[in-house]
């Protein structure tokens, strides 16, 4: 999902994804079940968005996607401005109690229980299921691919990588066998 928010809107969801240590996608996803569920649909805040538009883009289940769809086509509004409504009534006391329990000093990726830190450029298709993957457990993307590094084994991997692998280390053999078997050159 492509939500188009306002700078304000925009940044409550980056607070309350700060403060609980959750990704924005989970943020979004609980504010739509929360609207979904409120009585505040009746009281909707129909005003365009204030000054630029930010784009949030998330994974949101087709279920929850139609479910918004449809309260937002029942009160007169694009999705857009209906989610926008319910971010701006939202308040911290409408988080899970879970969310809240949970909170840490530290997130994650600024733990000093981690050595190694690194960029991954992922594609689409990766993108999405990691996205997916983020929102049904609510946890971080460096929680998920730590958990997917821990549990892999040579066997997950794609043929093609294991005859490579072969295949370099018997060039390297051969290279390092070379290099002892050298005479000396004056």
């Amino acid at each position: 999902m492509d939500a188009r928010l306002d700078l304000m809107t925009r940044a409550k969801i980056d607070d309350f994804a700060i403060r609980f240590h959750r990704p924005r996608a989970a943020v979004l996803c609980h504010i739509m079940q929360w609207g979904l569920m409120s009585e505040h649909t009746g009281t909707l805040d129909q005003r365009d968005a204030q000054g630029p538009v930010r784009h949030l883009y998330g994974y949101v289940e087709s279920e929850l996607h139609a479910r918004v769809q449809q309260a937002a086509t029942a009160a007169g509004v694009n999705i857009a401005a209906w989610l926008r409504s319910m971010v701006r009534q939202i308040t911290i006391t409408d988080v899970p109690a879970s969310w809240q329990e949970e909170q840490s000093e530290e997130r994650s990726h600024d733990s000093r229980d981690y050595d190694t830190r690194f960029m991954l450029w992922l594609d689409e298709p990766s993108c999405e299921q990691l996205q997916h993957l983020v929102g049904h457990f609510a946890v971080s993307k460096a929680k998920v691919i730590r958990q997917l590094i821990i549990q892999a084994t040579p066997e997950d991997f794609p043929k093609s990588w294991h005859i490579r692998a072969a295949e370099r280390r018997v060039q390297q053999a051969r290279q390092g066998g070379t290099k002892t078997h050298r005479k000396p050159t004056s």
